[in-house]
Parts: structure tokens; sequence; C-alpha cells
């Protein structure tokens, strides 16, 4: 009866979600790989003109607000950091000399800054400091361009660019 008693409480409960999770992680996988876009729910990253070499006033003509220049120097490989604005949303450009060094220097520090690597850091600016935190980005030719929340939102000024 004491055993009753106790399985009809919250101990009841926590035995059941105990139970669900157990059971979730026993499954199995054909595919043999950790961490895989099938197993996580992140956007795959969108690669667009890998043969493109663009320059930040070919991201302006395609509706990007340049807003401020940002140092590269905390970017392995980067020659241009710049923040703006596409549809209301922050977009941040950077630009690398290759689609090539945009993959394999900046791929990184893009998966930081969406919060799948490290986290991103906190930029010290006017009165606090502050943490700017993208969705998602993509890369186009040499740019790597972090959206605000999600691909959609950058979908036009990534056609665009030419």
């Amino acid at each position: 009866m004491k055993i009753r008693k106790i399985l009809t409480g919250p101990v009841a409960v926590l035995v059941a979600i105990m139970a669900v999770v157990l059971l979730a992680s026993c499954g199995s996988s054909d595919s043999g790989t950790v961490g895989s876009a099938a197993d996580t729910e992140e956007e795959p990253v969108l690669m667009l003109r890998p043969n493109g070499v663009f320059t930040i006033d070919d991201v302006a003509a395609a509706g990007w607000k340049k807003s401020k220049e940002l140092s590269p120097e905390t970017l392995p490989d980067a020659i241009g950091v710049w923040y703006g604005f596409y549809n209301q949303r922050d977009v941040e450009v950077r630009i690398y000399a290759s689609h090539d060094l945009a993959i394999s220097s900046g791929t990184g520090p893009a998966e930081d800054a969406v919060g799948r690597g490290k986290p991103a850091p906190f930029a010290v600016g006017g009165i606090s400091a502050t943490r700017t935190s993208y969705g998602t980005y993509a890369i186009v030719g040499n740019l790597v361009l972090l959206c605000e929340v999600k691909i959609e939102d950058c979908e036009g000024l990534l056609n665009g660019i030419r």
C-alpha cells in the first residue's frame, strides 16, 4: 500500500518522465553519425555562387543598409566586417578573399555567432555591454552573411547579390 501511495504522487510523474527519456535515448540510428543534421533541428548552411567575389557595395546594391564597419581582427582571414540591416533585420557581412577562405576560415566563427559553436562574445559599445546574436548564416561567394532570425528573412538579399 505504501508503494502505491508513493507512485501516485509527484514521484510517479518523475518516474514516468525518466522512463520516457530513457526510452527515447535508447533508439537506434541507421546513419551511424553523431550530431548530423537529421539528429538536430539546425538549418543547413546555405551556399550560393561559389565562384563569386563580391564587395560590400554589391551587398548594398541588393538592398542591404550599411550601418557601421567592425574590426575583423578576431576573425581569421577576414578582410572586412560590416553591420547593417535588411528588411528591418540585423545582418552582418564578413568579407573574405575567396569562397574557399569564407568556408575554411569563416564557418567556425559563424557557427559560434549563431550558437552552434562556442558562445558569441560580448561586444562593448555605448553605455553598456551587449550581446549580438544571430539565428543563421549563409555563404555567398566570398561573403559570410549572418542573419538575425531565420534564413528566409535574408532570402531576398542573398538572391540579390550579383
